[in-house]
Order: C-alpha cells, then sequence, then structure tokens
C-alpha cells in the first residue's frame, strides 16, 4: 500500500481525522504522533506534541522562552521537542510499526533539520504512513507528494466523513491482512522447527503443512503459487539437512 498524505487547509478537521484512525486502530501495531492545539480561554495559544504512547509536549506556544530563531507566525517553536521525542518515536516505528501517524509535516515541525531527515527516512525505508499537511508550499511536503509511493488525499469539509469512512476500512484490512501474514509465517516456523528438532514424526509434519497450504488458499487465494515458492522450497531443503542429510 502507498504511504498517505491527507492534504488540508487549516481547521479542515485533519487531526480529528487523526485521531479516530488512531482509535479504531488501538489494537495493532501502530505508532507516531499528533499535533493538536492547546486553547487558553477560548483562544488557541500553542500546540501540543501527542505521541501515540500518551505522552504530550509543549510544542509551540505564543509565550514560549528560551527558543529565540524559531518562530512561526506567532508562535515559538520548541525544536527540542522534535529532536528528542517526535524523531525518536520515528526511529521506533520504523523498527516495530506497521502503522505510522505523522500529524502534521508542516512549517513548525520542519524548524528541525533532525526530524525533516526522520521523516525522509520513514517515507523512504519505514513502514506505511499516514500523514498531514498544509496546502502551503514548502519544499519537503512538495518532494513527497511527487512520490509515486504516496497518495494524496484531499480533505474538506464537504468530504471528510466519505474520508473517514475509506480510510478506516482500508487500513483496518491492511492491517488484518498483515497479521493473517504473520500467523501463517509462525506456522511455517513451527513447521521448520518440527523438522529440525527430529521430534515430530514424518506425518505429523505433513498434516501441519496440508494445514499451512489450507490456510494460505482460504487467506490469499490468488498468492497459492507463493506457497512452493516461499515454503515447501524451505521445508525441503531442511528435511534434507537434517532428516536425511
Amino acid at each position: 500500500m502507498k504511504h498517505l498524505l491527507i492534504v488540508g487547509r487549516p481547521g479542515v478537521g485533519k487531526t480529528t481525522l487523526m485521531k479516530r484512525l488512531v482509535q479504531s486502530l488501538r489494537s495493532r501495531p501502530i505508532d507516531g504522533f499528533l499535533t493538536e492545539e492547546l486553547r487558553e480561554h477560548e483562544q488557541r495559544v500553542g500546540f501540543w506534541l501527542s505521541p501515540l504512547d500518551g505522552r504530550q509536549m509543549l510544542l509551540a506556544h505564543r509565550q514560549l522562552e528560551g527558543t529565540a530563531g524559531h518562530r512561526v507566525g506567532p508562535y515559538r517553536v520548541n525544536v527540542s521537542v522534535l529532536d528528542d521525542i517526535a524523531v525518536p518515536v520515528i526511529q521506533r516505528a520504523m523498527q516495530h510499526a506497521f502503522l505510522l501517524f505523522l500529524d502534521e509535516l508542516g512549517k513548525m515541525e520542519l524548524c528541525s533539520k533532525r526530524f525533516e531527515q526522520a521523516v525522509q527516512d520513514a517515507f523512504d525505508r519505514g513502514p506505511t504512513i499516514i500523514a498531514t499537511a498544509g496546502v502551503a508550499p514548502i519544499p519537503l511536503l512538495t518532494t513527497l507528494k511527487q512520490r509515486k509511493d504516496v497518495e494524496l488525499i484531499p480533505l474538506s469539509a464537504a468530504n471528510r466523513a466519505a474520508v473517514e469512512e475509506e480510510l478506516t476500512t482500508r487500513l483496518q484490512a491492511l492491517c488484518a491482512e498483515d497479521e493473517a501474514v504473520r500467523a501463517l509465517q509462525q506456522q511455517a516456523d513451527r513447521i521448520c522447527e518440527m523438522i529440525v528438532t527430529g521430534e515430530a514424526l514424518p506425518i505429523d509434519i505433513e498434516i501441519q503443512q496440508a494445514a499451512l497450504r489450507e490456510d494460505i488458499a482460504r487467506l490469499f487465494p490468488e498468492k497459492q503459487g507463493l506457497y512452493q515458492l516461499l515454503y515447501e522450497s524451505r521445508f525441503r531443503r531442511l528435511w534434507q539437512q537434517f532428516r536425511h542429510g
């Protein structure tokens, strides 16, 4: 699946959409962060960086001290939060997550060169990314929008309900497929262990192989041919090495 870049104007509901997608996928292997408004007396005065692990750090504020030189509009940006929190979250997700949520990729977040590099690395070598961005021209976003592995999803007040429904369905299906693949791999690993240890009878191993074939045919009927290539050849090599070698 391509990376998803959700693009819309400020206030259209990008973060709200991301929150709802995250909530629908809480039991899945996801990681990332949200950028949430900080409001005082019904006025927006700053932004929180909220990793999905439950932490919350002050990313920007109108009266933030000690961050001279990092101003975006009326806000001063705490670049250390990006360097010390957001970057490790991205790096962790590249190792362990199936989906990486990045809300958002904007002028504030891109005050950090380390953050920008981490984002580029994640798009190149990381898991499937669901990111949000505004419509203002920013060099990194222009580059991301031109990538063939990035699908642009315009978000507006008129289509946000439909977009939420579509993305929820797509991401749930993608995660379910990933879980099925992991389960098949575990089955194959158990068969390999049975062959290597020599503790199972040949008939028991054949029963397990037949069960794996049936599961592949049921879950991925269009990919049954991969079984011969990926699994049976592996089992055959191990059998020759440990049972007849």
